[in-house]
């Protein structure tokens, strides 16, 4: 009777016969042993942890808080003009947070302080929220008042940011 697949008599590992004069294929070891494999892990993830945890320029944070609070209060512009000036108001904050990231090496990471991720998430629904009531012709005390949390509590993340940065 024929077996398919591969003689279970053969030897597993290419190139390992001792009168072979081929080099094995280059690359990392097949079978690596548990110890050196995690202390391989934790290397990437505190180098990956100490790329995202590098300190921001100190300006960004006000510039990003005084940024976001405009583009929570763009849509309570005339309607020309508010599509426009909230574009612009994008557009401005993805570019200096990429520039500042390229200068400073780290032009798409984002900080691992859940501080600062948390403000930016309140932040974020005060932003929508803003939006919201703007475009929906609400009061529009309450889109400057979202205005001013999305502000505030980027504001507060930025501290938390620049504290835990800057040990």
């Amino acid at each position: 009777m024929e077996t398919i697949g591969p003689d279970p008599n053969s030897n597993p590992r290419p190139n390992s016969n001792p009168g072979s004069n081929q080099n094995p294929a280059p690359g990392p070891d097949p079978d690596p042993d548990p110890d050196s494999a995690a202390s391989d892990l934790e290397a990437v993830a505190n180098a990956e942890r100490a790329v995202r945890d590098r300190p921001w320029p100190t300006w960004l944070y006000p510039a990003n808080a005084v940024l976001l609070g405009a583009l929570a209060l763009a849509p309570l512009l005339p309607d020309p003009f508010s599509v426009g000036v909230w574009l612009a108001l994008v557009f401005a904050v993805v570019f200096l947070n990429a520039w500042a990231g390229r200068r400073m090496g780290t032009p798409f990471a984002f900080p691992t302080s859940r501080g600062f991720l948390s403000a930016v998430a309140i932040a974020t629904l005060f932003l929508v929220t803003a939006m919201l009531v703007a475009q929906s012709g609400g009061p529009i005390w309450i889109a400057v008042v979202c205005a001013a949390g999305t502000s505030a509590s980027y504001g507060i993340g930025s501290i938390v940011h620049h504290r835990s940065t800057r040990r």
